[in-house]
């Protein structure tokens, strides 16, 4: 018996480690518990809002959409390089000259109108105003000029159409 009573400090402060290691063993359960918990939300939430059950399903799920979302994409781009192509050859460039045709018609109702898409072709409309008479004139337009005889105000038109980069200009 007085060999234990030598041993009972000794015993007492291998019980009292043994229970601060519990305690802190305790702890570190419960903090890894409750971030357990906060995980498990986050992953019920994750999931909520597909037909997914778990991570595998859903990353499933969400690749098959990123599979048809770009396709999609492709489609737009296929169909953009379409209305480009169609866009190139429509009307873009706008030039305008007022002028009087004849003397003694006043406010400058003669006119020249250059219509031209991006590689400059069109059309060139020139109407001359007169007391007695009206006269409308269209020029085809390829490449910024006419195989057609053009006047000064029909060259201005043009000019001013490919300067213009889809602004209408008055000259």
């Amino acid at each position: 018996m007085p060999e234990l009573i030598r041993l009972a400090p000794w015993l007492a402060l291998i019980g009292a480690a043994g229970l601060v290691v519990g305690i802190v063993a305790l702890i570190f359960g419960l903090l890894s518990l409750a971030a357990a918990r906060r995980l498990r939300r986050r992953l019920d939430h994750l999931l909520r809002g597909g037909q997914a059950t778990d991570v595998e399903t859903l990353l499933h799920e969400q690749w098959q959409a990123l599979r048809e979302a770009q396709g999609g994409v492709a489609s737009a781009a296929a169909r953009l390089d379409g209305v480009e192509a169609i866009q190139r050859h429509s009307l873009q460039r706008v030039g305008v000259v007022r002028y009087n045709a004849f003397p003694g018609a006043g406010a400058e109702l003669s006119f020249s109108v250059a219509l031209l898409d991006a590689s400059d072709d069109g059309v060139v409309i020139t109407g001359l105003y007169g007391r007695e008479e009206t006269r409308i004139y269209a020029k085809p337009v390829a490449s910024g000029a006419s195989r057609y005889p053009l006047s000064e105000e029909e060259r201005a038109a043009i000019g001013a159409a490919i300067d213009s980069k889809h602004e209408v200009h008055a000259v």
